[in-house]
């Protein structure tokens, strides 16, 4: 019986103990991928829609695989600007994840996320919180309060409740998140800064400057250390903070803060 196998093998173009070719949908993908590393969005995409394409007609519509690659064609659109283009990829990715693995799926929250930053980031405000709400549930019961990821998203929300307004929201939110990103194994100094400003400024605008002025200082700390965090956000922030001892009637203290961050910016 031995010998009829290894003619079938033969005639299929493998030999016994030869690797399979790959699938077509796979080489374009493998080559999507290293024209994105390579930051040829545009070419990166067109490879990514052929393999896509492909990938539907080889494996089905409701295949993984195509999820994965209507990620990839996602993370391409987004770094070309084309936020429509993207949620279009993300949705569909979702639809695929869940329907495999059950809205509580992990791979669901992390896409649910990208899809709320992405409304968020063009403004539909209300439309991006429920998709908040359902990662962070995700998020929360796979990882845990405390994992990055989660303060992460914890964090983008709470610039969402800043944005409307619903400071004692944002509070909240950046409460939980800050002690996780702080505690964190490698801490990401800019979304820890970014966080903390945003929470001083949740403060500032309810009045709590003691608590505020404590969130700025710690800005102010680590950009200090690491000016390369220091963006136009965390700016404003600062300047807000100087602001604010000005009205706390600490005009020398606000003088040092302006001649302290005009030290760290570019000449």
């Amino acid at each position: 019986m031995r010998g009829p196998v290894v003619l079938v093998l033969a005639v299929l173009g493998l030999s016994a103990g030869a690797k399979p070719q790959p699938a077509i949908y796979e080489q374009y993908l493998k080559e999507g991928v290293r024209l994105q590393q390579e930051a040829h969005y545009a070419e990166a995409g067109a490879a990514y829609t052929t393999a896509l394409g492909q990938a539907r007609k080889q494996l089905g519509p409701e295949h993984t695989a195509v999820a994965q690659i209507l990620i990839n064609l996602g993370t391409v659109r987004t770094l070309m600007h084309d936020e429509t283009g993207a949620l279009a990829a993300f949705e569909q990715s979702l639809a695929i994840t869940e329907k495999a693995f059950g809205p509580e799926d992990l791979q669901a929250g992390f896409t649910l996320q990208t899809i709320a930053m992405l409304t968020h980031k063009a403004g539909h405000y209300a439309a991006a919180e429920p998709y908040y709400r359902r990662a962070l549930s995700i998020l929360e019961n796979k990882l845990g309060p405390m994992h990055a990821r989660t303060a992460f998203l914890e964090a983008s929300m709470a610039k969402l409740f800043l944005a409307r307004q619903r400071n004692t929201e944002a509070e909240e939110m950046l409460e939980k998140a800050v002690p996780a990103l702080e505690r964190a194994d490698e801490p990401d100094r800019a979304t820890l800064v970014a966080a903390l400003n945003d929470l001083g400024e949740a403060y500032r605008r309810d009045g709590r400057y003691t608590k505020a002025e404590a969130r700025y200082a710690s800005v102010l700390a680590i950009v200090t250390e690491r000016p390369e965090v220091l963006n136009v956000q965390i700016r404003a922030g600062l300047r807000n903070y100087a602001q604010m001892l000005r009205k706390m009637k600490r005009r020398q203290e606000a003088g040092q803060i302006d001649r302290q961050l005009k030290s760290l910016l570019p000449r």
